[in-house]
């Protein structure tokens, strides 16, 4: 048992009052027995033993009511699992991704979570304070709020169509619950309990705040899904050339049979193929004009139909300017000319080309106003003093480094393009910052070092530095296919000719320079701000970044993989991804009653209060039988006096 007012507790040394009125306010007095009054003498002996126990009565009653009066200022409680709680910070972290649009049976995944919410936010009182974390969109703000609040909150989630890292929203959910000063704290963990949103073994991401998940029973369903498409195996066409779309469906257990895959440009279908479980499909795509062509490869719908359509977006024109100044070395060299023979690159001169590929920076000062410079460091250190001039010339803000440690490691990125899978770095420079840059983007890493860099000088001219010459003893990629897939990316994506890399649902978009709004694929426009990237991005399709009214790049976002296997975790590894404080609740009428651990038993006021009153009737009871007894006396008294 408990106070939920403890200090009114202190008002029950109120019952030293009737105490002390029963036991030092007697009056005492010298009594003479008269002869004809000694009768009455031995009747009060008789109910002496009555007297006493009345006046019992009266204190222990009078006591009594005092002590329940107490107990119900103080506001007395049981322990237990009852309905009321102490103020609680609860962070509820529900589950939006792509896999909560999964329909089983006539119910969607995220309106279950969602009512599951509501009923434990039907206990809740205006003392709580809670958080809503969707950990399908973790770049929305997660605003305290009352239950009100937080109810608008579950009420306007939707599916988003990226992916969920349930580990990170736990992290989330306990660095927001430690800003409370409330002491009661717990996190709602509502989710389908997808294996791929957590890390395994995830450590305790919730520290010591304890954890209610729903874990529910439901069987894990089988699911159909397309994965991946790719254009012209990761090149894009040229204007009036045929290409192909490469289309690969998710692994599937058992699953033999084969359906049908239909291709989408521009509103109208144009080609169509079959495809199977873990399987690949390329489908033949017709000649297309000039400009930016956006499509999607669409299977036939399932229970989980955001994976069903994969976007992808491209530009068709003529085949990029390509010039080279300098000595471009034997393999780079070999690139161009097989790109050139072709036809997917032409010659020109560093005035008037696209792209310039510019070894040691040879040609930087000669390039037009809208050419995108390739810098390609030598393989001999001695050369770097003369680069690093020639990049001070131009308005580039870096200079390259030799580095003092050595070693090899894989070149890697979040928007690594497909050339440059399994690529490794044997020897590169660092590249340091040289005077005032303007922002830079890191395309490829080598560990912690920049290996790919991208930036616009002081005039707006785009270019790309590689910290590693293109030699075979500097890296892997010129000894490899990808040497002329690289070279043909650069021309393609760098020149504005726009290429095929898949983006993720989640990922931020690098704006083109010259845009200033981008239109998301539900029609919103969004003003471009000063971090040049868009984030925020939790619809798959196709976004158009504009400049005024023009359309200077599309780029097509998809969902992730990982959320199309819907393979949940199971009861053994929750404590490995979660954490020894987890209450796992399967029923979904267990939910609410499993929500706030700080439960208690019901408060005692009202039968307190009640059983002062009745207290109070019977004290009046008594008291008024002993002043009708003690008339009774005075009048037998009175009898025998006058006897």
């Amino acid at each position: 048992m408990g106070a939920l007012n403890p200090f009114f507790l202190a008002a029950a040394v109120a019952i030293a009052v009737p105490i002390f009125l029963h036991l030092f306010q007697r009056h005492e007095s010298r009594r003479f027995s008269f002869p004809a009054l000694r009768y009455l003498e031995r009747t009060e002996k008789e109910h002496a033993r009555r007297i006493k126990l009345r006046q019992l009565l009266l204190l222990m009653t009078r006591i009594a009511i005092l002590l329940l009066l107490v107990g119900a200022g103080a506001r007395l409680v049981f322990a237990g699992r009852g309905a009321s709680h102490p103020p609680t910070a609860v962070a509820i972290i529900l589950d939006n991704s792509m896999s909560s649009g999964l329909v089983v049976g006539e119910t969607r995944v995220l309106d279950e979570l969602k009512a599951l919410a509501q009923s434990a936010l039907d206990q809740a009182t205006n003392e709580d304070l809670f958080w809503v974390i969707r950990a399908g969109e973790p770049w929305l703000p997660a605003i305290p709020g009352d239950v009100s609040a937080a109810r608008s909150a579950v009420e306007a989630t939707q599916t988003s169509d990226g992916a969920g890292d349930l580990t990170a929203a736990l992290e989330r959910a306990a660095e927001l619950l430690r800003t409370s000063n409330l002491p009661q704290r717990e996190i709602h963990l509502l989710s389908d309990m997808q294996r791929t949103g957590f890390a395994l073994p995830g450590g305790e991401p919730a520290t010591d705040i304890p954890v209610i998940s729903w874990s529910g029973d439901r069987p894990t369903n089988g699911n159909r899904a397309l994965t991946s498409v790719l254009v012209g195996g990761g090149l894009p066409p040229l204007e009036g050339q045929r290409t192909a779309l490469t289309v690969r469906a998710l692994e599937g257990e058992d699953d033999t049979t084969r359906w049908a895959v239909r291709v989408v440009l521009d509103g109208r279908v144009r080609a169509a193929g079959e495809l199977g479980a873990g399987a690949e499909a390329s489908i033949a795509l017709p000649p297309t004009g000039s400009g930016w062509v956006t499509g999607y490869a669409d299977a036939d719908p399932d229970a989980l139909r955001a994976d069903d359509r994969r976007f992808f977006a491209y530009r068709s024109r003529g085949a990029p300017r390509v010039a080279v100044d300098g000595t471009p070395g034997l393999f780079l060299g070999e690139a161009m000319a097989v790109l050139q023979r072709s036809g997917r690159i032409e010659s020109a001169q560093a005035a008037t080309a696209e792209l310039l590929i510019a070894p040691e920076g040879v040609g930087l000062e000669a390039r037009g106003a809208e050419t995108t410079a390739l810098i390609v460091p030598p393989d001999d250190v001695t050369v770097l003093p003369a680069l690093n001039r020639r990049l001070a010339e131009a308005g580039i803000g870096w200079r390259y480094v030799q580095r003092e440690s050595v070693g090899e490691g894989e070149i890697e990125g979040e928007s690594l393009p497909p050339a440059l899978t399994g690529a490794r770095a044997l020897r590169w420079y660092a590249l340091e910052q040289a005077g005032t840059t303007t922002p830079v983007r890191s395309v490829a890493m080598v560990g912690s070092d920049p290996w790919v860099l991208e930036g616009t000088d002081a005039t707006g001219r785009r270019y790309l530095l590689l910290a590693s010459p293109l030699t075979s003893g500097a890296t892997t990629l010129p000894v490899s296919t990808g040497m002329v897939r690289f070279v043909d990316w650069v021309a393609s994506e760098w020149a504005g000719s726009g290429g095929a890399t898949e983006y993720l649902v989640g990922d931020h978009l690098p704006a083109p320079p010259d845009a200033t709004h981008v239109r998301f694929p539900s029609g919103r426009e969004f003003e471009i701000d000063g971090t040049r990237t868009v984030r925020g991005t939790g619809e798959a399709g196709a976004y158009a970044f504009l400049a005024s009214d023009t359309v200077t790049a599309v780029v097509a976002l998809n969902t992730p993989a990982a959320e199309s296997r819907l393979a949940r975790l199971g009861d053994a590894e929750v404590e490995s991804a979660i954490g020894a404080e987890v209450t796992l609740v399967q029923r979904a009428d267990d939910w609410p009653r499993e929500t706030y651990r700080s439960r208690r038993g019901p408060e005692l006021w009202w039968p307190l209060l009640l059983a002062a009153c009745l207290l109070l009737i019977v004290e009046s009871m008594v008291a008024a039988s002993g002043r009708a007894t003690q008339s009774t006396e005075q009048r037998r008294t009175a009898v025998a006096v006058q006897t």
